[in-house]
């Protein structure tokens, strides 16, 4: 079987919605995407956090600054 891992393809960007379907629709593209690519440990936060876009990424800027904050764990990347 040829070894998957080796294709060239990105993981798919996800730019926010209100609609948790879409939502849903993307993590489950993106845990395949980490399946096939055999990712393990940070790689796949960090590789997520890359393909938000839009709102998703402004959203995520304001969580990792809310953590700082509030004196949280920092978030990896």
């Amino acid at each position: 079987m040829d070894d998957l891992r080796d294709l060239k393809f990105d993981p798919p960007e996800f730019e926010g919605n209100l609609n948790p379907e879409v939502f849903l629709e993307w993590m489950q593209s993106i845990e395949r995407f980490f399946e096939i690519k055999e990712y393990s440990d940070e790689k796949p936060f960090n590789t997520a956090i890359l393909k938000l876009k839009k709102y998703a990424s402004l959203w995520y800027e304001n969580i990792k600054r809310q953590r700082i904050k509030d004196g949280d764990v920092k978030l990896k990347v």
